[in-house]
């Protein structure tokens, strides 16, 4: 395989699909550094295929990593210290990705939570007065600065009354949604939540990072008095939020939901303990106890009923399995399989040496028609260099846990070999007379894209959920980019992965799968009410 092909293609996906979907979001204004980046290592990689200059090609991909990858994955680290309202580890993740990424408002970013920190650490005065000083800025920065400061002072009713007069520099910035969705429900607008949550409905189930949509939903559920749909929300981002936090909030739910006297003994019980800017919410919610009146009308329970829905279909068909998770064992044993023979490989005289593949086992065509028919199997465990074995086993990593868990390891084993080895089958069938070597688990990966495909079609079908169409998209995207780069790549086998895809698909619809069982369960309709319990924990 020519590693400067692959580079090529890779790079140039990996920039323009980003902007593909800038754009579709309407996010062009505000994510213009990014569009930058990604135009001029477009415009480095293609001049270095077009002058035949692969030392620009690598430089692109490298540019990429520096420029994309590493401030990307930063980013997410800060998203995570953020709202785990770990804002000293957040502060220092900030300043980093400033200096790698100075556009988009990131130079400015740091101050913020330079800001929270301190009303964290209970100097309000001192997080006071940066923000006060950054709400001059007509910029991102000068809108953020002004939504925290009136949330961290409780300043609710001068945040809707400011929001309404702002309301065109608020509406490209959806971050902003679940503060602006609390101050109304706080200044006892909830007219106002519920029609900014209706209008702002689709855009909040695309939002990312999840947390956001989260805590839109959040709020709705906890204003609402929707105790036991609180408490569910909770407990499935257990991780996304501090243990008092999480307690302040099932609080504010019972007490919208006439639990007054456990919601009080619950929020009195943290107030000792509670940071400075948690304070100041608990003194405000216990001096203006507040929710939606009751009942509620039938558009409310509506938009209720659906938002509660699109929590579930996410939980059960949106789910990001971990790697290292108990119910992932049959993915790592593959991904320890994989990378034990690449070091067979290493130690029995190269990755890329013919001779060194065919003694291990690679797929040979000749051979196998000869009778080694053994060697479908073996060729799914031996990879062609490391940049193939890395995208493979990336692969594997991505959508192994979440196939894992639908099926059932041993479902998802038998889709995985089956599928791979009927794979490499239809290598030998179609390249009949040839003397070709294929190696590479690239025909069970795409088995698993076959299989994730079947069943997001199913949730679907089944329950109309969303996030199972917007995923089933997805698999059909990642099936068109990859028949277009097999039809450009001549090392690169289309038909293995074209039968995996295929082979992963039908194997799953035919398969029972546990998505059935996990959105029944979490299907607001099939969940019984529910309270504060005596100690009070969500």
């Amino acid at each position: 395989m020519d590693n400067d092909v692959v580079l090529f293609w890779f790079v140039c996906f990996a920039c323009a699909w980003p902007m593909v979907v800038i754009r579709a979001r309407g996010q062009t204004a505000v994510a213009r550094g990014w569009i930058c980046i990604y135009a001029g290592i477009l415009v480095v990689c293609v001049t270095g295929w077009w002058l035949h200059l692969h030392s620009l090609i690598y430089v692109a991909a490298a540019l990429w990593a520096c420029l994309v990858l590493t401030p990307g994955l930063l980013t997410m680290a800060y998203s995570k210290q953020f709202f785990l309202q770990q804002y000293g580890a957040a502060y220092r993740l900030a300043r980093l990705i400033g200096w790698m990424h100075p556009a988009d408002g990131w130079r400015e970013r740091p101050r913020i939570v330079l800001a929270l920190d301190l009303v964290q650490r209970g100097e309000l005065a001192g997080g006071s007065q940066i923000l006060q000083e950054l709400q001059q800025e007509k910029s991102l920065n000068g809108l953020a600065a002004t939504v925290q400061l009136y949330r961290l002072t409780c300043q609710w009713d001068e945040l809707v009354a400011w929001a309404a007069e702002h309301h065109e520099q608020l509406k490209p910035h959806a971050q902003f949604l679940p503060t602006l969705l609390r101050a109304h429900a706080e200044a006892g607008d909830f007219a106002g939540m519920f029609e900014l949550f209706r209008l702002e409905q689709k855009r909040i189930a695309r939002l990312i990072p999840t947390t956001v949509r989260d805590s839109c939903r959040l709020v709705l559920f906890a204003f609402s008095g929707k105790v036991q749909l609180t408490q569910d929300l909770l407990a499935a981002n257990a991780t996304a939020l501090p243990e008092p936090t999480r307690r302040f909030w099932a609080a504010t739910a019972a007490l919208a939901a006439g639990q007054t006297e456990p919601a009080t003994r619950e929020l009195e019980e943290l107030l000792p303990n509670a940071d400075p800017s948690l304070r100041l919410a608990i003194r405000y919610r216990l001096a203006r106890p507040c929710g939606a009146p009751q009942p509620l009308n039938e558009a409310a329970e509506g938009l209720i009923q659906e938002a509660a829905r699109e929590q579930g279909h996410e939980q059960s068909f949106g789910a990001q399995a971990s790697l290292f998770s108990r119910g992932a064992r049959a993915t790592q044993l593959l991904l320890a399989l994989n990378l034990v023979m690449f070091g067979a490989e290493i130690f029995a005289g190269g990755s890329s040496n013919p001779e060194t593949l065919y003694r291990l086992g690679a797929l040979f065509t000749p051979a196998a028609q000869a009778g080694q028919w053994w060697r479908l199997a073996t060729a799914l465990f031996l990879h062609f260099g490391a940049l193939h074995l890395t995208m493979n086993m990336l692969a594997l990593w991505l959508l192994g846990p979440f196939a894992e868990w639908a099926l059932g390891s041993w479902r998802f084993l038998l889709v995985y070999l089956a599928a791979g080895i009927c794979s490499m089958g239809g290598v030998v069938w179609f390249t009949r007379g040839t003397e070709e070597m294929i190696v590479g688990a690239s025909g069970s990966i795409m088995a698993l894209v076959g299989v994730t495909a079947a069943l997001m079609l199913r949730g679907w079908l089944r329950e109309r959920a969303l996030t199972a169409r917007r995923r089933l998209g997805a698999m059909a995207l990642v099936i068109a980019s990859q028949t277009l780069f097999d039809s450009v790549v001549p090392q690169v086998s289309m038909t293995a992965h074209l039968t995996g895809a295929l082979l992963g698909f039908v194997l799953t619809l035919m398969l029972p799968d546990n998505l059935a069982r996990a959105s029944a369960a979490a299907s607001p309709e099939t969940r019984p009410a529910g309270g504060l319990g005596p100690s009070g924990a969500v």
